[in-house]
């Protein structure tokens, strides 16, 4: 099959298609003789209109030959009406993109270049099919189990690459499990983790587990992670930066974050003091799935996601972060913070106003130098 000048993108994920987008457009540009040879569509739209319009545009100006010769490369960005949405499903949208597919090609690959990102797409449509059928075409679905992930672990190895920076042995796989497998954040802590290295060594994943905070938890565990660490000066300046950003921000989310935590804390000090366990700052491989099958079955629906079974937590997120923690603390430590945070909570119910008071107390109760 000979080459073809389009090049289709298409993912579940919007900034995974945009970033392999460019990465292509970058690669084609290399061959253009001059800026104005190299043109960007936003393709970005909410009127149906609009899109029979973003279709006309990448035609005409694929067509529109470079004034010096050479190449001429066309980027149709963020294309989100290749779907059955309320403007992909459109007759008049529909008919435009076919036809656009139509004129793409039948172009000279050796002349143009056409890159189209598209998502959210709907693959059994005919026009996605179509554009699929005359292109070069990259899905990058994250419907399949375990296809999310293993994409975010190669863009974040592409992305150290592309820095000059080097991942030791399954960092990476950490980076992508503290960031639930999110591209885009992904690819930001890679370029912050490389900046922390600084070209001087590999990037580890002690590095991730410090450096990267847990997806959906953000500055809340970076506060927990302050509180268990021993360091009270270090657990209150991270609780005065979060109040003085917001003078009206709550305390409860920060409650609830530690609520949650300790209460997974309990459960692995009460398994290593049962010496089904290590007491090990670090899990060997296997353990933890070793007690599933010991006690997994005492919880309830213990097969569904739960913030507070600890056997249905990212097993690196157990081994590494949470196995250091507990190690460091005993069940009765574990146990008094428990039911502190009980009374802190309703102190603040009874304290309105005063949440940053009420938390720093229970901070200097209960973190110990």
């Amino acid at each position: 099959m000979p080459p073809s000048p389009v090049y289709f993108i298409s993912a579940d994920d919007d900034f995974l298609a945009a970033n392999r987008a460019k990465e292509i457009f970058q690669v084609q540009c290399r061959e253009v003789s001059d800026e104005t040879s190299a043109e960007i569509i936003d393709a970005s739209v909410n009127k149906a209109s609009d899109a029979v319009e973003v279709c006309k545009k990448v035609v005409a100006g694929a067509a529109t030959l470079s004034l010096f010769g050479g190449k001429k490369v066309v980027w149709a960005r963020n294309a989100n009406f290749i779907n059955d949405g309320a403007v992909g499903k459109s007759k008049a949208v529909h008919e435009a993109v076919l036809d656009m597919a139509e004129a793409l090609g039948r172009l000279d690959p050796s002349a143009v270049a056409v890159i189209i990102n598209a998502s959210p797409v709907t693959r059994t449509s005919s026009s996605y099919k179509k554009l699929a059928s005359i292109s070069e075409s990259e899905d990058f679905s994250t419907k399949k189990g375990g296809k999310d992930a293993a994409q975010c672990i190669a863009l974040v190895k592409q992305t150290a690459k592309s820095l000059g920076a080097e991942l030791e042995r399954g960092a990476a796989e950490a980076l992508c499990a503290v960031v639930a497998n999110n591209s885009r954040m992904a690819v930001q802590e890679t370029q912050k983790l490389a900046t922390y290295a600084n070209g001087e060594r590999p990037i580890t994943e002690e590095d991730v587990a410090e450096m990267v905070p847990i997806f959906g938890e953000s500055d809340f565990f970076g506060i927990t992670e302050a509180f268990y660490s021993g360091n009270l000066r270090l657990a209150l300046s991270k609780l005065r930066r979060y109040f003085f950003a917001d003078k009206t921000v709550s305390a409860r989310p920060i409650i609830t974050a530690l609520q949650k935590q300790n209460s997974l804390l309990i459960q692995l000090r009460s398994l290593m003091d049962a010496k089904v366990l290590p007491k090990s700052p670090r899990l060997p491989e296997g353990s933890l799935e070793n007690a599933n099958r010991l006690f997994g079955k005492y919880f309830e629906d213990s097969q569904k996601t739960s913030p507070f079974n600890l056997f249905t937590k990212n097993s690196w997120m157990v081994n590494v972060k949470l196995a250091n923690i507990a190690s460091k603390h005993s069940l009765k430590t574990l146990m008094d913070i428990q039911t502190d945070l009980v009374k802190t909570f309703e102190n603040l119910i009874s304290n309105s106003g005063a949440d940053e008071d009420v938390l720093k107390e229970f901070f200097i109760r209960n973190v110990h130098n």
